[in-house]
């Protein structure tokens, strides 16, 4: 063991007691000697042998020390060398470095730790001023006083005190003393130069750093890829970048110090990919990276695309050892927080040995960047639990966290512990605090804050300023705006920006305009491009235009800004002129990712395919239509425009793809009326290519099972999502559940989901509620209501709204909506009128339903008419229902559902000519009606009918099925509708017409397929009709099977002849076999 101490201390009293008998006894034992020379003499003395340290108090000597030995340095901590001398075990060689200031065994080891990145192989990029920390005197006695045990000859002390010569010099003196008085010691010179380069980088001359690499360069030493290690940092300081990697191609067998300095270099040019490829090259040399190198490419990899290159990079440093090195750890850190990626932030934070200050920190300041604010507050109790001491800089990142929540009472209390601790409020704190009571609106106490500050500067003055503009309080700020010009702080841009943010009425926008151009300020091209994003967000597209034709500069901000305004408001001429003119003006202003991706979402507002194409083309020419983030923007855009093919072409093109991409196409086929199937198999396309579903995946996907009735898949989905853990927390993936699960007839199941939550939220008891509207439950709904309301969570309009679709009664249809008005001061909206006006119509109610509707303030009511023309055909009045069929064609004469009702009308009324007649107006001016669709789901499968459909493999035996069911019941009296049918054909063919409705054929192909007494399940996209509802009772009662068949209008439940719908929607016939 090699011992190397600065002084006496009770650290080195501790090693001398051990070593009066050690298991290996040191090869050197040296005390009071200088850090730096001592330690460089000693080293020669040793040779080129590896050396293992034990490193305590000033680390700086040793630092500086590794930069000038390219030999393989160990660092060990001091605990790991006691637990081995203290048990006896055989120690290796050991070199420790004491400083004279430890003066406790506890002491030492606390530097210790605080210095610990440097403890597992880290050592800094550049030791400023490290030669300067010890006065000549301490240098001259480390040749004839420090070195104890050490011979050093006569020549060594000559060389030394030739050495001490040179750095007593003037640095040009020195360097032209050097020039002229060149010695053959290769050695020494090299120590020299090294010398000199430092205090070249130190003092700033580059003069002098030239002249000493001319000398370099001159005596053959331009290969020594040492003493080039300190070239290149010298050229790195000075920004000669171009240099640096010619100087580094000369240089034979480079170290790790080399190699860490020229990766350092390129990532000060701003070259990542150079220097990740060069951190690739060193491995390949077989050279071991250290700590420096690894926070250097760590750096390099926060420009990457990926996250693979961070991960290849950890691995490494894992399979060196060094992962638990602080400070690695805290540039991994930093660098996953960048990335986005929380798990590893977590988790790479606790695999660190030991945590200060900074590390909690930098975890802190990671959690508000992944909108993980929330978490911040008990980081800071563990923090203290752990003993560290809170410094100005935490207190920052608990008022940002605060900020980000807007949680003023956590605000608050860091405020009054900030006050308790006796911590300095200097101005970073302070601005912190008055940005966050502006974000969580207490502006007087954010103004409390401002006046009790010493010292103000611009970002404060901007943040309080403003927070008065967002809170709409523009002449006050105008009044700050004076005052602090007045105590002689200039507004900057920020200042002007953030007021022109906050303006949302186009007066305030102009006042700020005429602001600025009566004090004679200059509108340089950011406020200028706040100025007309204003204007946009006014609605004053031509001041808008006109700002930005009066800009003399513009940046690609400007133009995207100017552009995406004259999408958003249809001038599409204008926006595709402009963005040739940008094009064609400079190259920095060419289409770019950010430019493309703001047009695109400007573009889908309007939801015009046609400029979704021209845009496309225009983007496919930039070359960026590969790149994930725009390939999805062009899909949502299709999306948005209803043009699925080309969406889904868009999907296919892409080189990748991304759970975005998929979920966006999911989307699509949930909500629109595209064929649930297909979305299906997109899913299984999603999961084929390795991506996991996130809670918007998987709301999309329940929702396509619901509308296909698919229970078995849809628990297969349920299962997934409780191994991913996202079941009691996603409020999306929660509300999909429960709504599957009242789609498929399992209102229990729903229940006993919403039981499992771990928060209830008013989306999860709307959900509930519609669920309990789905099957026209009012009792059970309202029992939910109830629980809702126990548990203290407001109802809203939407809440009444399920109430009111799972309402019958006309009584209490009208107190839901007094109540709702009088008692909870909600709003009553059309949407609320229209469930009014279907319990108004299904009571015969007709006149009173007519009348809201015509009182209805908001305008012609297209849905509210079709229901009460709905209603007329129940109650057979032709009266009303041709009132609201005019009501309805005059808005829109291609409304093919007024055509259906009103010809159904007449056939009741028994018009049968008036009724055909209109039905062939119907099929010349609009064409065919919506097809029928149908789902059943049979061992796990999806099986789709349409109506009439003949394709299905087992067509024949549905048909045999459903005959032998017709002939049954006509047996039994029942009797077909065939009055539902128009047209003058002979009945057998209505009849058979009648016959193949698509869920007769679900529920035909249901009762061959499964098993006896199974319950069938089938959901349709359309209004169950009269003939299919009957017949459905009848089969229930034959068959003795529970049939579930969800429409659009509500799930029945068929079973022992009877439907859970009480026939509600259905018009009753006397003769009908079925009437209750």
């Amino acid at each position: 063991m090699i011992v190397l101490s600065t002084g006496q201390s009770p650290m080195t009293s501790w090693f001398n007691m051990q070593l009066d008998c050690p298991s290996s006894p040191p090869s050197y034992f040296c005390r009071g000697v200088s850090r730096n020379d001592g330690a460089q003499v000693l080293l020669r003395t040793i040779g080129n042998l590896p050396v293992k340290v034990i490193l305590s108090g000033d680390w700086s000597a040793f630092a500086d020390l590794r930069f000038k030995h390219p030999r393989e340095v160990h660092v060990f901590d001091v605990a790991h060398v006691k637990d081995k001398i203290e048990s006896k075990q055989k120690t290796e060689s050991y070199f420790y470095l004491e400083a004279p200031s430890s003066n406790t065994d506890d002491t030492v080891v606390k530097q210790l730790s605080h210095f610990s990145p440097f403890l597992e192989g880290q050592f800094i990029d550049d030791i400023n001023h490290t030669l300067n920390l010890h006065d000549p005197d301490t240098r001259s006695k480390s040749l004839t006083e420090s070195l104890i045990r050490i011979e050093v000859d006569e020549e060594e002390k000559a060389l030394s005190n030739t050495k001490y010569e040179y750095i007593k010099m003037n640095l040009t003196t020195a360097v032209n003393s050097l020039k002229n008085n060149i010695t053959e010691d290769e050695f020494f010179l090299n120590d020299i130069l090294c010398e000199l380069l430092q205090q070249c980088i130190d003092e700033n001359n580059l003069q002098a750093g030239r002249v000493l690499q001319s000398i370099i360069a001159a005596v053959g030493l331009d290969s020594h890829a040492f003493l080039g290690g300190y070239i290149l940092r010298m050229l790195t300081h000075f920004q000669k970048f171009k240099e640096v990697n010619d100087v580094f191609n000369r240089l034979v067998e480079p170290g790790v110090f080399t190699w860490g300095v020229i990766i350092s270099a390129n990532v000060k040019l701003g070259d990542n990919q150079r220097a990740i490829a060069l951190y690739r090259c060193m491995l390949e040399a077989e050279v071991r990276p250290d700590g420096h190198v690894f926070v250097e490419v760590l750096k390099a990899c926060m420009d990457r695309d990926t996250l693979s290159h961070t991960q290849q990079v950890h691995a490494n440093i894992i399979e060196y050892g060094l992962e638990h090195d602080i400070f690695i750890g805290s540039s991994l850190v930093r660098l996953y927080v960048d990335l986005g990626t929380f798990q590893d932030v977590a988790t790479t934070f606790c695999r660190l040995p030991t945590h200060n200050t900074v590390t909690w920190s930098t975890l802190m300041s990671g959690c508000i960047l992944l909108n993980e604010g929330n978490k911040v507050p008990d980081i800071f109790k563990l923090m203290q639990q752990y003993g560290t001491e809170p410094d100005e800089g935490t207190m920052v990142c608990l008022i940002a966290a605060a900020s980000d929540t807007e949680d003023t009472e956590q605000g608050r209390q860091v405020h009054n512990h900030i006050l308790l601790c006796g911590l300095l409020i200097n101005p970073y704190v302070g601005n912190a605090l008055v940005d966050m009571y502006c974000k969580c609106s207490c502006i007087e106490d954010a103004h409390s804050v401002f006046d009790n500050l010493s010292t103000r500067d611009v970002v404060t003055w901007s943040s309080l300023i403003s927070g008065y503009a967002n809170h709409g309080c523009i002449q006050k700020a105008f009044h700050l705006l004076d005052q602090m010009k007045e105590e002689g702080v200039e507004p900057n841009e920020v200042t002007y920006m953030n007021i022109l943010t906050a303006c949302c009425l186009s007066q305030e926008g102009r006042f700020i305009h005429e602001y600025l151009i009566l004090h004679g300020l200059v509108i340089n091209v950011q406020v200028g491009t706040a100025l007309l994003d204003m204007y946009i967000r006014c609605g004053c597209i031509s001041d808008a235009f006109n700002i930005f034709a009066s800009l003399s500069q513009r940046n690609k901000i400007t133009w995207t800004t100017m552009i995406s305004g004259l999408f958003e408001f249809g001038l599409f001429g204008d926006a595709f002129n402009l963005l040739d003119t940008m094009q064609d003006q400079d190259q920095e202003t060419e289409l770019s990712e950010a430019c493309s991706l703001s047009f695109l979402k400007a573009c889908s507002l309007q939801g015009r395919v046609e400029h979704a194409w021209q845009l496309h083309s225009k983007i496919i020419c930039s070359g960026l239509s590969s790149l994930i983030t725009v390939g999805n923007a062009l899909i949502n855009i299709y999306v948005t425009c209803e043009s699925n093919e080309d969406a889904c072409i868009m999907l296919q093109r892409m080189p990748d793809r991304d759970v975005v991409s998929w979920t966006t196409i999911l989307g699509m086929y949930a909500c629109n009326d595209s064929p649930p199937l297909e979305g299906i198999e997109i899913f299984e396309q999603m999961k084929h290519d390795g991506l996991q579903p996130n809670s918007i995946t998987y709301g999309y996907v329940l929702k396509l099972m619901s509308r296909m009735s698919a229970l078995d898949q849809a628990r297969k989905i349920h299962a997934s999502i409780v191994k991913g853990g996202s079941e009691l927390m996603d409020i999306v993936v929660a509300n999909a559940l429960l709504d599957v699960y009242a789609k498929c007839g399992r209102l229990k199941d729903a229940f006993l989901t919403f039981q499992r939550l771990n928060k209830k939220s008013l989306s999860n008891w709307t959900s509930l509620l519609m669920g309990c509207a789905q099957e026209k439950n009012y009792l059970l709904a309202l029992e939910v209501f109830k629980s809702m309301l126990s548990s203290g969570v407001e109802p809203d309009g939407v809440v009444f709204l399920c109430l009111l679709l799972s309402c019958k009664s006309v009584r209490d249809g009208c107190q839901l909506l007094k109540s709702m008005r009088d008692q909870y001061s909600i709003f009553i909206t059309q949407e609320h009128q229209n469930a009014m006006l279907e319990i108004l119509g299904h009571a015969g109610h007709l006149n009173e339903a007519e009348d809201l509707l015509e009182c209805n303030p908001v305008g012609c009511n297209i849905i509210g008419w079709t229901s009460l023309l709905h209603s007329c055909k129940l109650h057979v009045n032709v009266i009303i229902a041709h009132r609201c069929f005019k009501n309805i064609t005059k808005v829109d004469p291609k409304v093919s559902a007024a055509y259906v009702l009103m010809s159904s009308v007449y056939a009741h009324a028994g018009m049968i000519h008036s009724a055909e007649e209109l039905e062939a107006t119907r099929k010349q001016h609009i064409g065919c009606k919506k097809p029928g669709h149908a789902f059943i789901e049979v061992d796990n499968r999806v099986h789709e009918f349409v109506v009439g459909d003949t394709f299905h493999p087992k067509s024949f035996d549905i048909y045999a099925k459903l005959e032998a069911l017709n002939q049954e019941m006509k047996k039994g009296g029942y009797r077909i509708r065939s009055d539902l049918v128009l047209g003058a054909i002979p009945t057998d063919m209505k009849e058979e017409s009648l016959c193949g409705h698509s869920e007769k054929l679900a529920i035909a192909f249901g009762l061959i397929n499964l098993p006896d007494g199974a319950t069938i399940r089938v959901s349709k996209n359309l209004r169950m009709c009269g003939d299919c509802h009957n017949m459905s009772k009848f089969i229930s009662k034959v068959e003795k099977r529970e049939i579930y068949v969800s429409d659009t209008y509500v799930t029945h439940h068929f079973q022992n002849g009877f439907c859970s719908c009480d026939d509600y929607t259905y018009q009753i016939f006397k003769h009908d076999l079925f009437y209750r």
